[in-house]
């Protein structure tokens, strides 16, 4: 059983536009770096992490390098954990990407990808991290997609109702080790 602990990145310019980034690769506002370093930090200060996984964007990277600075915790980028990628609405006003979202379960964003593309590859990272890392404390560092589809797959939420959940915090998840083996 992996012990998997869940932050969303810090608050980037995007973020303080209210602009919809996906795949975009914005940098953390200096804000959004006091905010790492400082709240969330204190968050998981107690916890005795192995490991932490990030999506490859340079926001969800640094906030996993501020919230474990002066810790020798290895932090290892998989695009797998990425956003959605909203397509046409990168950049885009954050209320017209929300719009076409309900949309996007199944069909994709318009030159980007839907919420079930984003839970297949999703799917890929977590059986291979129950396969790797089985009896872990692991820090997964991503984006709303991300939690999105740890609540689908890990507290099986059906994929519509997960897409825009937030629930309350701690995000915590149990990871089997047994996920994604097929079973004869």
């Amino acid at each position: 059983m992996i012990d998997l602990w869940f932050e969303v990145h810090a608050q980037t310019y995007h973020n303080a536009a209210d602009l919809a980034s996906g795949h975009y690769d914005v940098a953390l506002t200096e804000y959004g770096r006091a905010q790492a370093q400082s709240v969330v930090r204190a968050r998981y200060a107690d916890q005795p992490f192995d490991v932490a996984y990030t999506s490859d964007t340079q926001r969800a990277y640094d906030t996993a390098c501020l919230i474990l600075a002066g810790r020798a915790i290895p932090i290892v980028q998989d695009a797998r954990l990425r956003e959605c990628d909203y397509g046409d609405l990168e950049g885009r006003p954050r209320a017209e990407m929300e719009a076409a979202r309900p949309a996007a379960i199944d069909a994709p964003f318009p030159h980007g990808e839907s919420y079930r593309q984003v839970a297949e590859r999703m799917w890929h990272f977590l059986a291979q991290l129950a396969a790797e890392r089985d009896g872990q404390q692991v820090l997964l560092v991503g984006h709303g997609a991300t939690l999105w589809m740890l609540e689908h797959w890990l507290r099986e939420q059906p994929l519509a109702t997960a897409v825009g959940l937030f629930p309350a915090r701690p995000w915590r998840f149990a990871l089997a080790g047994s996920f994604g083996v097929v079973q004869g």
